[in-house]
């Protein structure tokens, strides 16, 4: 018997603090309803994968740490032969319809509610990320597109740098584990609680 994928919809910050200190250094937006895929190639099979997905969604699967995108859809390189795919709003079956479309040329796992992710921004973001994470952050080592996984204070996470927001503030994404939420928010709010730290909620 199968049974089909429940999407969650409970935040997993619910009743954490959303205000920590004064003021909005840094912002942290919880990220919902994004479909996550983890695809890997199989052996001899890279090329024919990365031709679909060029074919597909107009993207060159990344041979480095970073992330591509085009549209709703984006891929992450995460390991060798290994990517996570996102496509905003798809929900459970957009990895059913990349293994459909993929067919033997890669293995596709659902991850769409395997993760937390809060995008941070804000005039102090630097400045808090510099006391968590052992990344340079700085644009000139750190620029848009650029994925690191890598701890933030004792966790393991992915974070990787967006396009800088209209304001010109810096923008990053930091995915954890959804078991390891509350850890993550206490170690975010603690470090930013200088600078006054906000988490909007959907």
């Amino acid at each position: 018997m199968s049974v089909d994928p429940i999407e969650l919809t409970t935040s997993a910050f619910a009743g954490l603090p959303s205000a920590v200190g004064s003021g909005g250094g840094v912002i942290a937006a919880e990220r919902q309803g994004l479909a996550i895929a983890r695809l890997t190639a199989r052996r001899a099979q890279g090329a024919r994968l990365a031709e679909i997905l060029r074919a597909s969604f107009r993207l060159e699967p990344p041979s480095a740490p970073r992330r591509a995108a085009h549209g709703q859809v984006s891929l992450a390189r995460v390991g060798p032969q290994s990517w996570l795919a996102t496509r905003e709003g798809a929900g459970n079956g957009f990895a059913q319809s990349l293994q459909t479309l993929l067919g033997e040329s890669a293995s596709v796992t659902d991850q769409s509610d395997a993760y937390v992710i809060l995008r941070l921004s804000g005039p102090k973001v630097y400045d808090m990320l510099a006391k968590l994470v052992p990344v340079d952050v700085h644009p000139r080592s750190f620029p848009a597109g650029d994925i690191a996984q890598t701890l933030c204070g004792y966790l393991s996470v992915i974070l990787w740098r967006l396009e800088d927001t209209a304001e010109g503030d810096p923008l990053f994404e930091i995915w954890a584990g959804r078991s390891l939420a509350v850890g993550l928010h206490q170690a975010i709010a603690h470090s930013a609680a200088e600078f006054g730290f906000v988490r909007q909620t959907p």
